[in-house]
């Protein structure tokens, strides 16, 4: 996957300093090895003693301090409290009796302005869930906006309730599609100095025909694709200087990562280092969030 995802390299600048990070679901680190070069007390697990391995060589290389553990969803203890709660395309593999007491002790425990982010594929007639998914155990327990109910309930701030069709592959997996929901919610500040957020729509004209779309094949360089679209109505992403996970790449450390969302109407295409990684069709509009001016 290489660097950090999007929102994560959106709210960063919004941490208080030291903040405490949990991640569920890790993986190789992606996200929990950018922030702790901020400074943040990092916690990680994953079920796969592989993706920990990994994660501790590569914290080793950076000379971060991580604090990372092999288990499951349903081991995890939660730190008294923390600030950041992350967990991308894990609890669906798990039970709504185990993930929601757990995100209830989460909301309890989260500190006045920090964040939960959470990544879910959903099961839709149209786009189901993968076979590789339902033989890693996806139990199908979420429902489009579940979530954020519960968020808003608890009086949290919902800055991201997104809806979108991704297509992608992965090693020895040939392109599939997953309708995702992502979710990006805060616990109201109060009183205290911490930045505040913006949630911008990113509204984009034009359109890629059905066809054409379709056929666009993963792998495409950048130049490519607008020689083939025109340069696209509006974008965003990440760029960063800071060392990254470099994805499938064994030596695993990048120096740089720019990921590049381009966006034409309800289509989107994602880039990353300037070749198309995924696909997307957006049912909501896809959003940026950004550091609110006072």
């Amino acid at each position: 996957m290489g660097g950090p995802s999007t929102e994560i390299f959106e709210i960063a600048p919004a941490l208080r300093a030291k903040s405490v990070v949990v991640e569920l679901g890790c993986g190789e680190g992606r996200n929990v090895l950018y922030l702790s070069q901020f400074g943040h007390q990092v916690i990680a697990t994953d079920i796969s003693e592989a993706a920990i391995s990994k994660l501790n060589r590569l914290a080793g290389d950076l000379g971060v301090n991580i604090t990372s553990g092999v288990a499951s969803v349903e081991a995890f203890q939660s730190p008294a409290y923390l600030d950041l709660f992350i967990a991308q395309s894990v609890l669906h593999f798990t039970e709504r009796t185990v993930w929601k007491p757990l995100v209830t002790v989460l909301i309890d425990r989260t500190r006045p302005g920090g964040f939960h982010c959470f990544t879910n594929t959903l099961d839709q007639p149209d786009h189901p869930i993968p076979k590789e998914s339902l033989a890693c155990g996806h139990k199908k327990s979420f429902s489009r906006g579940e979530l954020e109910a519960i968020y808003t309930e608890a009086g949290w701030e919902i800055l991201r309730s997104d809806h979108y069709i991704k297509w992608d592959s992965h090693p020895g997996i040939p392109i599939h599609s997953h309708c995702i929901e992502k979710v990006v919610v805060r616990k109201p500040i109060g009183s205290e100095d911490l930045p505040r957020m913006r949630d911008e729509p990113i509204k984009a004209a034009g359109m890629i025909p059905t066809k054409q779309f379709d056929i666009l094949k993963l792998g495409t360089p950048r130049d490519a694709i607008i020689e083939m679209l025109g340069s696209p109505p509006a974008s965003q992403g990440v760029t960063t200087a800071r060392k990254t996970v470099g994805g499938n790449n064994q030596e695993a450390i990048a120096d740089g990562y720019v990921r590049e969302d381009m966006i034409y109407g309800d289509h989107g295409l994602q880039f990353v280092n300037g070749t198309l990684t995924g696909k997307y069709r957006y049912f909501t509009p896809p959003k940026r969030l950004s550091i609110r001016d006072e």
